[in-house]
């Protein structure tokens, strides 16, 4: 058996999916072998410790040593499974970043009318970020500094970003099509997302602390359609 040092791993923390952060690859771990299952546990395990710390903490102060310690992981073996802090930080981003997509395929590409899926979209979102507080705060403007700095990181931001946006454009022109929408599509885009991402924004700006803005989404989805509605709307 493969020698990784644990102690007690896992003992303390919350699974991946109760904390709302699975691995994009879960679905596949069926077929692996039990040693490959218990890796990608294990990879799971300390994604969710680099989380937790980045919830208290900017990336610059976090150690691989702390993600260990609160892994419950040797260092050792820290490094077995990715190849630095910044390979760690990279995974959790492209992973957290992966279920902002999910979240918006399923909401967004629904059979439902083009104004439900607009006000399950926002609430969605704001649902995840609600259960995401370490992504929704300091962490969500960290990553476009560090991008400047971590190339593996502004490779896969602007790799994210830009299938955000394709399927962006591809929900609003469908309402278009529709007839429940009107407008320039850059435009509606930037609309929506200045009135989610601004309104997360401004609590963040004033230091509140509790996250509640799903109950606010149908304020901000209703907005949206108001402002680009056929009749009289925005052009």
């Amino acid at each position: 058996m493969e020698e990784h040092e644990v102690r007690g791993a896992g003992a303390g923390h919350a699974s991946s999916e109760e904390a709302g952060t699975g691995s994009a690859g879960r679905d596949q771990e069926a077929g692996l072998s039990r040693k490959d299952r218990e890796r990608a546990m294990h990879r799971d395990q300390i994604l969710d410790a680099a989380r937790n710390l980045l919830g208290r903490k900017a990336y610059s102060e976090i150690t691989v040593q702390e993600i260990a310690a609160d892994a419950e992981f040797s260092v050792g073996y820290i490094y077995k499974i990715f190849e630095s802090k910044e390979d760690i930080y990279v995974t959790l981003v492209s992973d957290q970043w992966d279920q902002l997509l999910r979240v918006l395929e399923r909401e967004a590409f629904s059979s439902k009318p083009f104004a439900q899926r607009v006000h399950g979209l926002v609430h969605g979102i704001f649902t995840w970020l609600d259960a995401n507080p370490a992504f929704t705060a300091s962490h969500t403007h960290e990553i476009h500094c560090l991008a400047h700095a971590l190339p593996r990181l502004a490779k896969t931001h602007a790799e994210m970003e830009e299938r955000l946006q394709d399927r962006g454009r591809a929900f609003i022109r469908s309402g278009i099509e529709e007839g429940a929408v009107r407008g320039d599509v850059e435009v509606m885009m930037k609309t929506l997302r200045a009135l989610v991402w601004g309104f997360v924004g401004e609590d963040m700006l004033h230091g509140v602390k509790a996250q509640k803005w799903a109950e606010h989404s149908p304020v901000v989805a209703g907005v949206f359609l108001s402002a680009f509605r056929p009749e009289g709307g925005t052009r």
